[in-house]
């Protein structure tokens, strides 16, 4: 009688367990080790179909990017203090929905970005730029609202070095 009933039981087991991947809600990436944060920043970047804000929440800075038909929320800690302030400290990649399918103005930034080995530093001015520094030393700016048109990674370049301190 036992063995009659092991076959149901493992077909209801089957229907109460959800598939793998099914419905089930992706948890987000979190790093905490500035290192590995700061390349796994420059991949998300890089590997990005679609860049489509950049800005400031409190300390932290936000990237909006499309990726594999996802939109995606980057969330960027970064340093406040002493010598090393903008120092990329921490990173979360967030699943928000569907992608939106467009280009985003920023999107240019994922091919300047496609030999970063890491994004050491991010730095936001007082309009809301930020200047993205890269381990090898390449800067650029990410300014809310523009990007598109023209060369807007050389525009970038200049921008960044302009802003620089002397």
């Amino acid at each position: 009688m036992l063995h009659a009933l092991l076959p149901l039981i493992s077909i209801a087991l089957g229907l109460a367990t959800p598939a793998q991947g099914a419905d089930q809600a992706e948890e987000p990436l979190v790093v905490t080790a500035p290192k590995i944060a700061q390349v796994r920043l420059a991949e998300a970047l890089a590997e990005a179909d679609a860049i489509h804000a950049v800005g400031r929440r409190g300390q932290r800075i936000v990237f909006r990017i499309d990726r594999d038909g996802e939109a995606l929320e980057v969330v960027v800690g970064v340093r406040t203090k002493g010598k090393a302030r903008g120092a990329v400290a921490s990173l979360s990649i967030t699943a928000v929905g569907p992608a939106t399918g467009d280009l985003g103005s920023l999107s240019w930034l994922g091919a300047e970005l496609a030999d970063a080995t890491a994004i050491t530093a991010l730095a936001v001015d007082e309009d809301g730029a930020v200047t993205i520094t890269t381990s090898d030393g390449r800067t650029y700016m990410a300014i809310p609202g523009r990007g598109s048109g023209g060369n807007a990674a050389v525009e970038a370049r200049w921008a960044a070095a302009w802003d620089a301190p002397a």
